[in-house]
């Protein structure tokens, strides 16, 4: 059992207040909206249709359900399993926000990075423990934090084009072709984590694939550029199509575990 339980969950309840209340700021502020990344500063080749970054809500209210689920909770998995690190990511995001907006652009990716190490831990750790669950703790543990890693691994790849790349200046500005090589080879790898990553590895994170998805057709929809329009419409379609296969799948194998208990 880890250390201090009962102010690892006070403590989980107060960053969460501190990042809901930062995002929906930055987001909703009329005043703060230039500088939000929600707002559209430093647009990139490889930024999203701003309906993307909708997923924050559902983030944060998965999140708001884990923030009181936990007091009820199996709490070898809330304290030794998620234990301190969703403190350290809650902190770390709103400084990348912050980093963000302050214009430090290769200062947020390198925290957007370092981030990404406690959202993998923790997302190892429920995997790992993802067996008997029950229905509560996949919709109020397991959930949210599939969402926030494949959320996470989205928004370093966009940190990253828009720490190095040049801002896109007008809907119909062109990219050079090293741009565009690197947006296309980085759109590849996100799909293939959706697919590889979360589906098979994952063994049918839906969660995940389907953040990484909704991204790409976002891309699709901001990009006028052919190239990586048509990769990233591509690359959703097929992720759309590994995703329902892998659910009617799913639902087959449940069906024939369940025929001898039926019979």
């Amino acid at each position: 059992m880890a250390r201090f339980p009962l102010a690892i969950k006070v403590f989980n309840v107060l960053v969460y207040i501190f990042l809901l209340g930062s995002n929906v700021y930055s987001g909703l502020d009329p005043n703060n909206k230039n500088n939000s990344p929600y707002g559209g500063k430093h647009i990139t080749f490889i930024s999203p249709a701003p309906f993307v970054f909708g997923v924050w809500g559902l983030i944060h209210f998965l999140l708001g359900g884990f923030v009181i689920y936990q007091w009820f909770a199996n709490q070898d998995l809330v304290l030794d399993g998620i234990n301190w690190h969703f403190v350290s990511i809650t902190v770390l995001n709103v400084l990348w926000l912050a980093l963000w907006e302050s214009d430090h652009l290769i200062l947020a990716w390198i925290t957007i990075l370092i981030t990404t190490i406690p959202v993998t831990i923790i997302y190892t750790i429920l995997k790992q423990r993802s067996r008997d669950v029950s229905l509560n703790e996949r919709i109020w543990i397991h959930a949210p934090f599939s969402l926030y890693h494949a959320w996470i691994t989205v928004i370093s790849v966009i940190s990253i084009f828009a720490a190095f790349a040049h801002d896109k200046e007008s809907s119909d500005s062109e990219p050079s072709l090293i741009v565009k090589i690197f947006v296309i080879l980085s759109l590849l790898g996100l799909a293939k984590l959706a697919t590889v990553g979360y589906l098979y590895k994952g063994e049918g994170d839906f969660s995940g694939s389907l953040v990484i998805a909704w991204y790409l057709y976002g891309v699709a929809v901001e990009q006028n550029d052919a190239a990586i329009h048509w990769t990233a419409l591509v690359l959703a379609i097929i992720n759309s199509i590994f995703i329902l296969v892998s659910i009617v799948q799913k639902i087959r194998h449940r069906g024939e575990e369940s025929t001898p208990l039926l019979g």
